[in-house]
């Protein structure tokens, strides 16, 4: 996908290019401003990792991708940086069948990192935002999953004042707890599963 603008800079007449290939039906028209070029994508994933906007993968689906899909689900949540990128993707998805939820932000406030062809949203981020959205399965599995590359003092620094959305409860608070039961649930403690404090 690419945006009249990106194109303007190759070259000054894109804009009626554009158009005109669009009309022959060799390039797709997404919504204002964003075109597409046609090919085939085996699934939504291997169009995100073509694709060559920037976006990150938050939320639940990020989280799928750290604990190995244990919930699998269809829709994909991704975060933004433009707006009109924000509703090309929307659009797009939509015409493919898929399901986008894309938020927009100005900068985006989630720590990601670059996996393969994607920037992900971090274990530790994403296992609070997660929990702050009661998606508590997402977050103790990614947790359970990826515990020996937590820093539980960075998910201590996330957790502790943001709360679980629509209670009192502080994510940080939830986490400590779901720790102490995975822990007397197994009956042995992890290496580094749960805070040591």
């Amino acid at each position: 996908m690419f945006s009249v603008s990106d194109a303007e800079q190759i070259h000054s007449r894109a804009k009626e290019y554009l158009y005109r290939l669009s009309k022959k039906g060799e390039i797709r028209r997404v919504s204002w401003d964003w075109y597409y070029i046609p090919e085939k994508h085996r699934d939504a994933w291997d169009f995100l990792s073509k694709d060559k906007g920037f976006k990150v993968v938050i939320k639940q689906t990020a989280a799928s991708i750290w604990n190995y899909d244990f919930i699998h689900r269809d829709i994909y949540r991704l975060a933004v940086e433009d707006c009109s990128y924000k509703k090309a993707l929307e659009n797009f998805a939509k015409e493919m069948g898929w399901e986008f939820k894309v938020e927009y932000h100005e900068k985006i406030p989630y720590e990601y990192r670059r996996v393969d062809e994607l920037f992900i949203e971090a274990p530790q981020s994403c296992i609070v935002n997660c929990v702050s959205k009661w998606s508590f399965t997402d977050a103790f599995a990614t947790l359970y999953f990826r515990r020996d590359e937590i820093n539980f003092d960075k998910l201590k620094q996330l957790g502790r004042w943001k709360r679980i959305s629509k209670t009192d409860t502080r994510v940080w608070t939830a986490v400590k707890y779901g720790c102490k039961l995975f822990n007397e649930h197994l009956e042995k403690r992890f290496s580094r599963l749960g805070p040591r404090n």
